[in-house]
């Protein structure tokens, strides 16, 4: 068997503060261009950024005239993309500004063209012998990056940034928790949580990695070692905002299982949706007018 991964482990901690530092390192290099409106959005603007490894991420934004608003940023699910602005209209109703970016590699514009050592084709094996360098540290990053180019907008109320994403997307948004403080996250079925588990049991995108173990006869406790750095279970003590929470009990690509691990090491104000005949579609149309409610109360209540 090959042995990988780094012979000295760092702290979680000490990992993303140097990863905090590296991405610092290059400017944000934000464009705004396509400027246009609708007859129910007042502007739309597509958007790009330099995120981790200097890796150029396309979006769009739909923003409110006036006043700076409460912003949320959306992150799409595992092998799709961003979607149009129209797919956003319930959220912009609420009377927020909406960004959405397509997660590097997958159907959108955003390319992954970082040279990685170990991997193929498939997203979740790139980089498994370094965490440094590991795809999901890029995902990552490129979130924190939306948060700071959204942040600078001058229509953005940066005090009020909101993350929101299902399955790949709940992952990420969770993660970028337990980076960075925001207002609130809505963390959807979420992916990447008790990567153990998921790999022995091969559900959704983490069946790339067990059989990526298989294929190369790699040591499962290196590739545990690396993954750790990105599992939720490791930012979930770090977040420090509300978080809103679903499941689908009958889920089998994202188990509801695997993520309360991680939920129950979130010790701030929490709430967790459970819908026991749910596969991976989680709660739908129900659990979307949900979180519109929530989110339109708390807005409501800051209003008075």
């Amino acid at each position: 068997m090959e042995q990988i991964c780094m012979k000295i482990k760092q702290s979680f901690e000490d990992f993303w503060s140097e990863a905090l530092t590296e991405m610092n390192h290059y400017p944000l290099d934000d464009h705004i261009q396509n400027i246009r409106q609708t007859d129910t959005i007042d502007e739309i603007g597509d958007f790009s950024y330099l995120g981790a490894k200097e890796e150029r991420i396309y979006g769009f934004y739909l923003r409110h005239k006036g006043d700076p608003r409460p912003t949320v940023l959306m992150f799409h699910g595992y092998g799709w993309h961003k979607g149009q602005p129209e797919d956003y209209l319930d959220w912009y109703q609420l009377g927020v500004n909406v960004f959405a970016i397509d997660i590097r590699g997958q159907r959108g514009l955003t390319k992954d063209q970082y040279p990685y050592q170990m991997g193929d084709h498939r997203l979740m094996t790139r980089g498994l012998d370094q965490p440094q360098h590991y795809y999901l540290k890029h995902v990552y990053l490129d979130g924190l990056r939306l948060i700071d180019f959204a942040s600078a907008q001058p229509f953005v109320d940066s005090s009020k940034i909101i993350l929101h994403g299902g399955s790949q997307g709940g992952g990420i948004v969770f993660a970028l928790a337990g980076l960075k403080e925001v207002y609130m996250t809505f963390a959807d079925v979420p992916s990447y949580s008790y990567f153990e588990g998921r790999i022995q049991t091969r559900n959704g995108s983490v069946s790339e990695i067990a059989d990526y173990i298989d294929e190369h006869h790699l040591f499962l406790k290196d590739i545990l070692d690396c993954l750790s750095y990105f599992d939720l279970i490791n930012f979930a003590p770090h977040i420090k905002n509300p978080l809103v929470a679903s499941v689908g009990l009958a889920d089998d690509i994202c188990p509801a299982r695997y993520f309360m691990k991680a939920y129950l090491k979130v010790s701030v104000e929490k709430e967790l949706y459970e819908y026991p005949n749910a596969g991976h579609e989680g709660g739908g149309k129900v659990h979307q007018d949900i979180k519109l409610n929530i989110l339109k109360k708390r807005l409501s209540n800051l209003q008075k």
